[in-house]
């Protein structure tokens, strides 16, 4: 690295190409004097200027005798001799004056080229007053690359952008500029500041790149320890405590547990006095200005820089001691007295002119009323009503201007409020800019304002807001996006909306594996602006080993050039119901019961859905739909209890082995919806509401009978200077059956996975049922007085006919959840972190309509004719207890990224269950006739001498039936039903 003081060594000397460039530089040229002479001292950063020029009435006398010749440029390279020539005063053939020539070196001393210059003067070889004026320079070289050395605070991309916001001007390529390079110092520490680095130090220094005319622009820079806000400490406030002033600091304020209740302070901020600055104005004096202190002053803080010790990383013993600084902050306050809201006047700014609008209306727009506490807040609030009620007749250029009057002896503050209302404008044209695919009708046919109407500012955020519910286009802002151009003099605008469309094709991917739909991928393709014209084109495809699914879809949002969006989808599924295998991954063990006693079987679905939605009303966010689909569903079973479900459990007119083929749904279903949410994926505002009645069978045939009704609320509301969004979601559904029927057991609510609870699997959260079923025990003995042909005694079979219990998951009728989420972005709207809290319950409130079919029943109860006085078994079906509306909920984290190509939201999130079921779930205890193993010998009362008892060889029926029959009998079937504690998942969704 070359030194300082060789670069100043280096800098100084000649050029050798002057020498080149002008052949009479001879010795004597040499030998003469520099009249005017200067340089930039790199090592002090100044510059050096010697003045040898005459004086006096003599050499003023010599001045008027000599003409100037010519004047020459040495040394200078990227800039022309022509272009300097016009920076200077002296031509050619003018009177030689060395006040002039003083002149013209300043002038181009100044131009900030050179790092130096000197003048020499030349008698011409051609005439005897004739003058030569050479000017020598060397011209300031270029900076080639520029490097920070030490930093470590902030990223060059940081610094970088820190001096184009600032317009420092310092950049590679550009040329050495001591002024420019001093402002970047002064930035560079400014910015270390606001970084805590209030005692970095920032050297500037030059390397010389041999053989060219170009330095290394080094920044040396000494970051020194990390400043820390301190103890922050006020005197004079009564009104507020120091904890609630310190809360009102959003800068400076520690970061607290909770600080709403009690002041804990976890971690303190980075000290920067501008922040400072700004939490006093805005934080305290807004606080003390909100709650009537008016005259509240805040005095300059009082600043205490002191040493800290503590652990590295907040770890004791572990990662050792650090040393630091901070600065203790004491800030004395004047509170003054607290006033209240007196008189409300509303006047024209123009003494000329009346409002336009009726004072009034407007007073009735004013949050406070006479004898409120004084609150600048509500004023500023005001104001920006008035100005969007303004902006609804088309004053776009509205201006309030509050004037307070103070009365000291009421303590009282009476408000005039002088409207510069300024001129009405009317939209003359609107025209679009980047919508290289979308048509302009279909941007047109959005916007709630016209041309040759009142411009409305209202009306137009409305439309940016109807805009971006497309999703056709990258968020459009209505201040930034719009080019609004005024004619003063006919009052109108013309409006230039620019727009950057989005990829038209979306593709989502799904997969990952669940307890209860297994493994599996899905593909999702969308082209949500066919053609420009703004339809969309849908098509998805789930492949698993436990689930299928097809759809196609295609949606058009204007029929007939009319808002009216109609569609269709047309959709294959086919679901495995294993339930032995489902329970067994959900709860990570194996089952206790018998495999033939729970569910198997798979549900093959087809069918199509056409809609059509209205708005209430022109360009409203008020729709009514109206939906209607057919569905066709057959059941394979693949044991007994699956038959049972769907053959037993009465939810159609037929029972049997019929009720497994041909279900089908014939549903119409009307709806209604608000929606003014802003972005159907990552939404940073709004609200929507939905609601609809399902009506299934009946004069619309099929054989489900069924009434269905969903409703469903979100809103989102921006936080924290609009960075962050909290977003609420809630929403509930009910089925019944009417005229004899139930709905089918797949059409009941089934809850768990991400799009509800997501803590929980996918249809894990359902009430538990019990299903009774005859099924037969059989025994094998060996008949001693049943001989063979060998003489030998041979085996016997003899059957017990047993009423067991199959454990199943039949769904609820009733459902409800909500959600709530705090979505953080981390970059932009391509990464957000969210923090969640999911809760919900599932449950059956018509538990009549749970019942086993006529039938059935009838079958039991022939074959078991005591069932029903010794248990009491009815047609009503049990629930197993504590899984009937049980509680539950989770609560975690998740990271959301959006990638653009893709147009798709990838997360994972970590949830932890704080609701759940972990026990063991018991099947009623299985019954068998006592006509047929009652034994008044063993104990049993009430009762003759039962069937088995009596035909039985006495030792086989002791020794070997009656006690397989008596474990039988106190060991029910069960479910170990542990819903997991934690939930650690991938997928391509959002909850809401």
């Amino acid at each position: 690295m070359t030194l300082t003081i060789a670069l100043v060594f280096l800098f100084a000397v000649a050029s050798p190409a002057a020498t080149r460039e002008n052949p009479r530089a001879d010795a004597s040229s040499s030998a003469s004097s520099y009249l005017f002479s200067a340089s930039f001292d790199y090592a002090t950063g100044k510059d050096v200027i010697e003045d040898r020029s005459a004086a006096g009435p003599q050499a003023a006398g010599q001045q008027q005798q000599s003409v100037i010749e010519r004047i020459d440029f040495i040394g200078n390279r990227r800039v022309r001799s022509d272009t300097l020539k016009a920076r200077i005063f002296s031509r050619e053939g003018d009177v030689y004056n060395e006040e002039t020539l003083r002149r013209d070196f300043q002038a181009l001393w100044n131009t900030q080229f050179f790092e130096d210059v000197k003048l020499r003067v030349e008698d011409s070889p051609n005439r005897a007053d004739g003058k030569i004026i050479i000017f020598e320079v060397k011209e300031r070289p270029q900076i080639r690359r520029i490097r920070y050395d030490g930093i470590h605070s902030v990223s060059e991309s940081d610094i970088l952008d820190r001096f184009k916001e600032r317009k420092v001007g310092l950049s590679v390529e550009s040329q050495f500029d001591p002024t420019k390079i001093k402002k970047a110092e002064v930035v560079l520490k400014e910015l270390l500041g606001e970084h805590g680095r209030q005692f970095a130090k920032v050297t500037p220094q030059y390397e010389r790149i041999a053989s060219s005319n170009a330095v290394i622009l080094v920044f040396k820079i000494e970051e020194g320890p990390k400043v820390k806000v301190g103890k922050i400490k006020f005197t004079g406030n009564h009104a507020f405590s120091d904890r609630k002033l310190i809360r009102a600091m959003r800068h400076d304020r520690p970061y607290s547990i909770p600080l709403y209740f009690w002041y804990i302070p976890v971690l303190t901020k980075t000290y920067d006095r501008q922040k400072l600055s700004e939490d006093l104005e805005v934080g305290v004096r807004g606080l003390y200005r909100d709650n009537g202190y008016f005259k509240v002053s805040v005095g300059e803080p009082i600043l205490e820089n002191i040493d800290t010790e503590g652990y590295r990383l907040g770890v004791p013993l572990v990662a050792g001691h650090s040393h630091g600084k901070a600065v203790n902050i004491t800030i004395p306050i004047e509170e003054g007295e607290r006033y209240r809201m007196g008189t409300l006047k509303i006047v024209s700014a123009d003494p000329d002119k009346a409002l336009s609008l009726k004072v009034d209306a407007l007073k009735g727009a004013f949050p406070l009323k006479q004898g409120d506490i004084f609150s600048t807040e509500k004023v500023r609030k005001a104001l920006e009503t008035y100005g969007k009620i303004y902006g609804e007749y088309g004053f776009i250029d509205f201006t309030p201007e509050p004037d307070t009057e103070i009365d000291e002896d009421k303590k009282i503050i009476n408000l005039t409020l002088k409207f510069d209302e300024q001129k009405q404008y009317f939209v003359r044209r609107i025209d679009f800019s980047g919508n290289t695919t979308t048509r302009d009708k279909v941007i047109r046919r959005e916007l709630a304002i016209d041309e040759g109407q009142l411009f409305n500012k209202r009306l137009w955020e409305m439309s940016i807001l109807r805009l971006n519910q497309l999703d056709y286009f990258d968020k459009i802002e209505a201040d930034k996006a719009a080019e609004i151009k005024r004619n003063n003099k006919d009052g109108t605008v013309d409006i230039n909306l620019k727009l950057k469309e989005k990829g038209k094709q979306s593709i989502g991917l799904q997969g990952g594996v669940s307890g209860l739909a297994g493994s599996f991928i899905g593909l999702t393709y969308q082209t949500n602006n066919f053609l420009g014209l703004g339809e969309t084109l849908t098509f998805s495809a789930q492949f698993g080993d436990l689930s299928r699914s097809f759809l196609f879809g295609f949606t058009e949002p204007y029929l007939f050039d009319r808002p009216i969006s109609s569609g269709f989808t047309i959709f294959s599924s086919r679901y495995k119901f294993d339930q032995a295998r489902q329970a067994a991954l959900f709860s990570g063990q194996a089952v206790s019961i018998n495999p033939q006693f729970v569910q198997n079987y798979n549900q093959d679905s087809t069918g199509f859905t056409v809609f059509a939605s209205y708005p209430v009303r022109k360009l409203s966010f008020t729709r009514v739909a109206l939906n209607y689909g057919l569905t066709r569903t057959n059941i394979t079973a693949f044991n007994d209890a699956s038959k049972l479900l769907f053959t037993q459990v009465q939810f159609r007119s037929i029972a049997g082995p019929s009720a497994l083929n041909g279900i089908v749904s014939s549903t119409i279903m009307p709806s209604i919806s608000y929606n003014t949410v802003n972005n159907p994926i990552n939404a940073t505002g709004g609200k929507s509401y939905y609601y609809s009645l399902a009506f299934s069978g009946g004069p619309l045939g099929g054989n489900v009978n069924s009434i269905t009704n969903v409703f469903d609320w979100k809103y989102y509301h921006p936080v924290n200077k609009r960075r962050n969004v909290l977003g609420f979601h809630a929403s509930g559904a009910f089925i019944t059956g009417y005229g004899g029927g139930e709905p089918p057991p797949y059409s009941r609510f089934y809850m768990g996975g991400e799009s509800d609870i997501r803590g929980f699997d996918i249809r894990s959260i359902t009430p538990v049922t019990f299903i009774p079923v005859a099924s037969a025990q059989q025994f094998t003995f060996s008949c001693n007085t049943c001989l063979d042909g060998s003489g030998r005694p041979s085996p016997r079979t003899v059957s017990v006919p047993v009423l067991g219990y199959t454990i199943t998951f039949p769904g609820g009728d009733t459902q409800g959840f909500g959600n709530v989420e705090y979505r953080i972005p981390i970059v932009g709207s391509t990464v957000q972190a969210v923090l969640f809290f999911d809760g919900g319950t599932n449950g059956i409130l018509r538990k009549n309509a749970l019942q086993l079919d006529k039938t059935g029943f009838t079958n039991l109860t022939t074959q078991f004719p005591t069932v029903q006085q010794d248990i009491h078994l009815s047609r009503q079906l049990g629930i197993a207890p504590g899984t009937n509306f049980r509680l539950r909920g989770s609560t975690g984290i998740e990271f959301v990224v959006q990638l653009p190509i893709i147009q798709a939201p990838f997360r994972v999130y970590y949830a932890y269950n704080i609701h759940r079921l972990h026990s063991q779930l018991l099947a009623p205890p299985d019954f068998i006739e006592a006509s047929e193993i009652c034994d008044p010998s063993l104990g049993d009362k009430s009762c003759t001498l039962g069937r088995l008892p009596a035909t039985l060889p006495p030792d086989v029926w002791k020794f070997q039936v009656r006690p397989t029959l008596d474990q039988l009998l106190r060991n029910p079937g069960s479910l170990n039903y542990f819903e997991p504690a934690r939930t650690f998942r991938f997928t391509v969704s959002r909850t809401f």
